[in-house]
Parts: C-alpha cells; structure tokens; sequence
C-alpha cells in the first residue's frame, strides 16, 4: 500500500499516512473540505483491509474548524472498526499548552467514539 503525504500549507494540515501510522499537523481551515478529505478517506477505506496489528493515529493541530473536526471524526469512525476486528487502534490528541477549547474537542470526539485517547500538550513551532 502506497503512503499518502499532503503538504501543509498555511490553512491545511499536512497529513503523512503509512502503514500503521496516521499524521495530521498544523492547521485545518479548509475551503472545501470534501475534496481535501477524499484522497484520505479512500487511503483509510484501503488500509482496514489490510491494517498494521496497531495502528496509531496522531492529531497535531494547532487549530481545526467545524468541517475539518466532522471529517476527522468520519475517519476516526471507519478506524474504528479495526478495535473490533482484533487490531489495536491509539489516537494520539495533542494540544497547544493552556488551549482548554482543542482538549475539550478532543475528550468530545473521544466520548463520542466511545475510544480512548491519549492527550499531550505541545507548544507550537511558530507564533503568529
């Protein structure tokens, strides 16, 4: 199975997608959130066929909007099923220190998915 790596950009994450490992970093304020998550949903829909006995996912965002959160968790929800299936799946939910809103949307999705997540704070690389 082929990685998928997207860029960041100033309003997108970068995102890097292997075997095992699901990174997503930086920002997500998306135009269109559809056709930026497409190529990753396809990624995941391939990958439960074949996945890592444990698979990590890691959301290292210093901001997320509403659509890009409802993405996520559409994803976090196929993975999902790995837990079921006699895989193990751990998600990663990283914060910027004192960001109180990004650790309650993380302990939301969390509660929602009925999922354990791991929550670390972490200061960003740049300050604007």
């Amino acid at each position: 199975m082929n990685d998928l790596i997207i860029a960041p950009s100033e309003k997108t994450p970068g995102v890097d997608l292997s075997q095992g490992i699901l990174f997503f970093h930086g920002r997500s304020i998306i135009n269109n959130t559809k056709s930026f998550f497409e190529p990753i949903f396809a990624w995941v829909r391939h990958y439960i066929k074949n996945p890592a006995e444990i698979t990590a996912v890691t959301i290292k965002l210093e901001y997320i909007d509403s659509p890009s959160l409802q993405a996520l968790f559409q994803m976090l929800q196929q993975l999902n099923a790995l837990n079921q299936n006699g895989h193990v799946l751990l998600v990663n939910w990283y914060y910027i220190y004192g960001d109180l809103e990004m650790l309650e949307l993380g302990h939301m999705v969390q509660e929602r998915l009925e999922l354990e997540f791991d929550f670390y704070e972490f200061q960003p690389e740049h300050i604007d």
